[in-house]
């Protein structure tokens, strides 16, 4: 009686499909680290930051789909989300790497009232309606956003005083 071998089936290796991209992020605003990728399923997934292994916390929230996986810096205004960030992946057949280096800055939105984008404030002799207006709006970008990239708190103060 002859036996015979099986091979298993052909396995493709894992690859990067969209790799990881350095980028530069506001201050507050989100961070979200997504790459895509091909290959033979059974597909694990390693994510570090500057080389120190990470995973799914109060800190970081971790997506695998069959060919996607993301990462989402949770306090992203925090220094310490700035770094080098490398997703590996690998399943039978092989493995492959990406890395991005992601910085944080100090920035403004281009689409708010230059006002907005310092403790200047507004002069003394704007009309009462106005300077309530914008007591308004400064209190709800506050109110709806802890992180806020504006100096909202010295602008509220000054008009108030006035």
């Amino acid at each position: 009686m002859t036996t015979m071998r099986v091979d298993k089936a052909f396995k493709e290796p894992v690859c990067f499909i969209k790799k990881l991209e350095d980028t530069s992020v506001i201050v507050g605003q989100p961070l979200k680290l997504v790459c895509t990728y091909t290959g033979s399923q059974r597909v694990h997934v390693t994510w570090k930051k500057d080389d120190k292994l990470i995973w799914a916390s109060y800190q970081y929230n971790v997506l695998t789909t069959n060919s996607t996986c993301s990462l989402e810096v949770l306090y992203s205004d925090r220094p310490e989300a700035s770094g080098k960030y490398s997703c590996e992946i690998s399943n039978e057949a092989g493995r492959d790497v990406c890395h991005a280096h992601v910085t944080l800055g100090k920035g403004t939105s281009n689409n708010l009232p230059t006002a907005f984008h310092s403790s200047a404030n507004l002069p003394k002799n704007y009309p009462h309606f106005l300077r309530w207006c914008m007591i308004i709006l400064i209190s709800l970008l506050t109110e709806n956003n802890s992180n806020s990239l504006f100096n909202t708190g010295n602008m509220k103060q000054s008009l108030l005083q006035t």
